[in-house]
């Protein structure tokens, strides 16, 4: 007897450059919050090369500052 089953959805993949922003961002974080300077050649010993630096460095700067602050409201 055959048997029909429907394919299942295909989640589309996450677009390469913002992964590789994301984790650059998260090795900045990482390395500012453990008191270490942030410069390409730091970033080279973590396995960011200098063109990915270069390329993405200014919008993996703006994504790490915005994940490092956390915002505290008051409730009255």
């Amino acid at each position: 007897m055959i048997q029909y089953q429907t394919a299942p959805i295909a989640k589309p993949a996450p677009l390469y450059t913002q992964s590789i922003i994301g984790k650059l961002a998260d090795t900045m974080l990482e390395m500012a919050f453990s008191g270490q300077n942030v410069t390409p050649e730091t970033l080279e010993s973590y396995g960011f090369s200098k063109d990915v630096v270069e390329r993405y460095g200014a919008r993996a700067t703006a994504l790490a500052r915005r994940r490092s602050i956390r915002r505290i409201e008051r409730y009255i």
